[in-house]
């Protein structure tokens, strides 16, 4: 009879976990596909010395470097679903081996609740995927979890030397694997204390002082928050609460899950009588799982419309935005770029189905608009979707969305030098092979582009182009609320930190290198200010490298010669100048204590 039972058990066990995978690939290939896709754009590309800057660098380097490598792959929403699915399935088997002493199908339900609470939290990222977080950080959750989960099971074998292989593997892993150690630490002593093991109980006290430890030292001591959620995750910070909340409950669940699941007890006998509750239990569980899911209509429609952007499908675009029960400023702004893309006239911007809140479709610039470098990009301002995407400080885009834009308008910019060389970051996904070989052809040669691509020739020449980056800001204000750049390595973010800090002749000195970007084109006002004077000090090397408009410098000449006449106690006399790196340099207060001869750093 027991045999039988056993036969039973396996059987229903292997079905279980045949439907787990289906129902989790199903929900998210039909549902999340945008999402699946935006986790693999908004994933850091992989650096060229992973071993040195990820690995050695951070704290659980080598999930995030396992978990960006699968990410990449997820340009196909199909193999993300597979994954995602793969993972979590993974981690419902393992609990049911784990639980292999009780003959029970009730710790089918146990075991199906974690990772169905893993999924949701994968699913709640909410606005917080938007520049906040490295994509990957759901296959870091995912991964940290399963490798957790076969610890806690490795260690509940009965077998002393296994346990303490065990103890020290999760000791030494969390270089590798991170806050998921002492997670397993906990899920394996939570197995042993019917039993009253000391050990057990000494490694709860461990996970838990390593769990609120290293939380606190990674907190305090990891500035950059994306690696802090990404790799200790969940890891709270403000603007991230939900998916904490959520990774917090789902890792919660897997450690309280082997006290639940010892409570079973053995069946006698598996009738389909007794299948009943289970049964119910496990589909009701799953469809709070699905319903618990993140299902904002404005969300999915922005990643909808951000995966057709960059498949450059701009007709679909425009039909997935005028249809839109509650659009948004960002699905208004992606509608208008569609329409730029398509050639169709402006006026049609106004032509929108249905009201939302007004706002000047001037200003991109917009502090709510989401992705404002797309629709720099799209009205022809490619030096200020370049600034934006390469975020201040970036050499390269810190993830392969970023990385495209910025190499798109080194093409549009005819820099061919800079196109190459974030041409070759992409190169080292493995997913973008086939796409550096179309891009690699318009390097040198833009004419071709715009003959390739109709709507690149509409981006290049529907809107009168301006390279001023501050006409939205006063120059001084703009500078001021970026001053906290760090180690800039772009020609850009070093110039408006020496203007930040009125260091004009470390300016004077890196100018004639960074003319090259505003090549054909006048720099913004600021700069060409501040090169003027640097002429009426004596150098006029800026002058020289950049081109300045002769009514500018003129006024300049004049501003200068006004506000020595007038002094400082003049202020309120030189009103005029306001919002001028002019007034701006003889007037405002600036704090220089952190800067050190062109580079401003936290």
């Amino acid at each position: 009879m027991k045999d039988t039972l056993t036969f039973k058990m396996r059987t229903l066990e292997y079905a279980s976990i045949a439907l787990l995978f289906i129902v989790l690939f199903t929900i998210s290939i039909v549902s999340k596909q945008d999402f699946l896709y935006a986790l693999h754009d908004y994933t850091l590309y992989l650096d060229s010395d992973p071993f040195r800057t990820i690995i050695l660098s951070y704290g659980a380097g080598c999930l995030s470097f396992v978990s960006r490598f699968i990410t990449q792959f997820f340009i196909s929403p199909v193999f993300g679903a597979f994954a995602v699915s793969t993972t979590l399935t993974a981690i419902f088997a393992i609990l049911l081996k784990s639980f292999s002493k009780q003959g029970n199908a009730k710790k089918i339900v146990f075991a199906a609740i974690p990772p169905l609470a893993l999924f949701v939290a994968a699913c709640n990222l909410e606005y917080l995927i938007f520049d906040k977080v490295d994509g990957s950080v759901v296959m870091s959750l995912l991964l940290g979890s399963l490798i957790a989960v076969l610890l806690a099971w490795w260690m509940q074998v009965e077998n002393k030397i296994s346990l303490y292989i065990a103890i020290v593997v999760a000791e030494f892993s969390y270089f590798a694997i991170g806050i998921f150690s002492p997670l397993s630490m906990l899920i394996g002593a939570s197995s042993y204390v019917k039993k009253d093991n000391k050990i057990a109980m000494m490694l709860a006290g461990i996970g838990l002082a390593s769990w609120f430890g290293f939380n606190y030292l990674t907190s305090n001591l990891l500035h950059y928050e994306v690696y802090s959620i990404a790799l200790f995750a969940p890891l709270y910070v403000s603007h991230s609460s939900t998916f904490f909340f959520y990774s917090l409950i789902a890792l919660a669940l897997l450690i309280v899950c082997p006290l639940v699941a010892s409570k079973c007890g053995e069946e006698t006998e598996l009738s389909a009588k007794r299948l009943i509750v289970p049964g119910i239990a496990f589909v009701l569980a799953i469809v709070v799982a699905k319903l618990c899911s993140y299902n904002d209509e404005s969300f999915h429609k922005i990643l909808r419309l951000q995966r057709l952007e960059n498949e450059e499908k701009w007709g679909e675009m425009i039909t997935e935005a005028r249809n839109t029960t509650h659009p948004t400023s960002d699905i208004y702004a992606y509608y208008v770029e569609a329409l730029i893309a398509n050639g169709e006239k402006v006026d049609q911007m106004f032509d929108f189905p249905v009201e939302w809140e007004g706002y000047s479709t001037s200003n991109f610039c917009m502090p709510h608009m989401i992705h404002y470098e797309d629709f720099a990009f799209a009205t022809g301002n490619y030096c200020m979707s370049l600034f934006h995407a390469m975020e201040y400080y970036q050499l390269t885009g810190e993830n392969f969305r970023r990385l495209k834009r910025m190499m798109r308008c080194a093409v549009m910019m005819e820099e061919p030098e800079l196109t190459e060389r974030y041409l070759n970051v992409l190169e080292t996904s493995t997913v973008y092979s086939d796409y550096v070989k179309e891009w690699r052809k318009y390097k040198n040669n833009k004419q071709q582009l715009l003959a390739d691509k109709e709507a690149y020739k509409n981006f290049d020449s529907y809107f009168e182009k301006k390279d001023d980056w501050f006409h939205a800001y006063s120059a001084a204000d703009f500078i001021a609320e970026r001053s906290n750049i760090s180690n800039p390595k772009i020609a850009e973010a070093r110039i408006l930190t020496e203007l930040y800090a009125k260091d004009l002749e470390s300016f004077a000195r890196d100018i004639p290198v960074a003319a090259q970007i505003y090549r054909g084109y006048a720099p913004p006002r600021c700069i060409q200010e501040a090169a003027c004077l640097c002429a009426i000090m004596g150098n006029t090397k800026p002058v020289q490298s950049i081109t300045v408009d002769r009514n500018l410098a003129i006024n300049v000449q004049k501003g200068v010669k006004e506000i020595q006449k007038a002094g400082k106690k003049g202020k309120d006399k030189m009103k005029k100048y306001e919002g001028s790196y002019l007034y701006y340099y003889f007037y405002k207060e600036t704090d220089t204590k952190n800067y050190k001869g062109g580079d401003l750093k936290k």
